[in-house]
């Protein structure tokens, strides 16, 4: 009786414990289940799809490789009321060829141009170039390219060679690449609630089915919460200009789509031209031209590789350095000076 009733309550705990084990398996699920249905995207929502980082974007898509272009063109007429019309040339003597007139100045012009692009891998490594041509003539030119690959983050600018970046821990590489990859969601706040998204049927991008979202001027709408103003007299010229613009902004105009993908509100595909004119600023307008895109996915997506043989990090520029030890003014050893540099910041 008493081996009957040790067999009986070992076969109730053993079940007790597939029981237990089953029920742990299934609240497992159902959990997983529940966090899938919350980061469902809504596509109720489309603005929110620019907001995605390009972390969010691998983790939905795998790998991808990325490309944009923002092309910008300031242009100033001066005052609202036309100019005097110049005086008519003088008349040309008998068999003479009639004086050459210049023709006026044209009017005060920028043009401004952004490439960017982004390879990222699924396992969280990047790579980002970016390029700016000022339009301010030759020798202008600026671009900056970043790395981060096997835990270590490279860097160089234009023409420049790679450099270790090993205090960075990718940090201000992930805010680098986030500043290239955001340029859509930067250019639709200087709208704010005057660009307006409808759906506007399905496409098909790369493969992956798509939601097309046109992009419009909202009749009406204000624009975005206006930036912070400098306080007078603290800024220099080129700033302050910069900063009257975006106080000032008025959206003009607005006319693009916005493709998502159709399973994870991954944006694929922004293309946005529009044109802004700037309160108490008659005459000037300001035009631009957004294009910013997935251009392959997978393995299509080119491997992030480290760059080849680069150099070590500095903490002083060599040419400064060498400078202070030709005068005689080298610093002090760490021997010498009984300390240590301090450590590299940690994440």
């Amino acid at each position: 009786m008493t081996r009957t009733l040790a067999l009986t309550l070992a076969a109730a705990v053993a079940a007790c414990s597939r029981s237990g084990s089953e029920g742990k398996e299934r609240l497992k699920a159902e959990a997983e289940a529940e966090r899938a249905a919350h980061a469902a995207f809504d596509f109720s929502k489309p603005a929110e799809a620019l907001a995605l980082s390009a972390d969010d974007v691998a983790r939905a898509l795998g790998s991808f490789e990325w490309s944009a272009a923002v092309d910008w063109t300031v242009a100033s007429e001066g005052s609202a009321e036309p100019a005097p019309p110049p005086p008519p040339p003088p008349p040309a003597a008998e068999g003479q060829p009639a004086p050459f007139v210049p023709p006026p100045p044209p009017p005060p012009r920028v043009h401004a141009l952004e490439r960017h692009r982004i390879l990222q891998a699924a396992t969280g490594e990047f790579q980002v170039e970016a390029d700016v041509d000022p339009g301010l003539g030759p020798g202008s030119d600026t671009g900056k390219q970043i790395v981060w690959a096997g835990g270590m983050t490279y860097a160089r600018a234009r023409f420049a060679p790679f450099r270790e970046r090993p205090t960075d821990h990718g940090r201000d590489a992930r805010r680098f690449r986030e500043d290239s990859f955001h340029v859509a969601r930067a250019l639709a706040a200087l709208y704010g609630g005057a660009l307006a998204i409808e759906p506007a049927g399905d496409a098909t991008v790369l493969g992956r089915a798509a939601r097309r979202y046109r992009l419009a001027l909202a009749p009406g709408a204000a624009p975005g919460t206006k930036a912070r103003a400098l306080p007078a007299g603290k800024a220099d010229p080129d700033t302050a200009v910069r900063f009257k613009f975006l106080d000032g902004r008025v959206p003009e105009s607005a006319d693009g789509e916005l493709l998502l993908d159709a399973q994870t509100g991954a944006p694929l595909r922004v293309r946005l031209a529009g044109a802004f004119t700037v309160k108490d600023a008659p005459g000037v307008r300001a035009t631009v031209e957004l294009l910013a895109q997935v251009t392959s996915l997978g393995e299509k997506a080119a491997a992030i590789q480290p760059p080849k043989s680069p150099l070590p990090d500095v903490r002083k520029p060599p040419g400064v350095a060498g400078a202070l030890e030709a005068a005689g003014l080298k610093k002090k050893t760490e021997a010498e000076a009984g300390g240590s540099e301090p450590a590299d910041d940690e994440q």
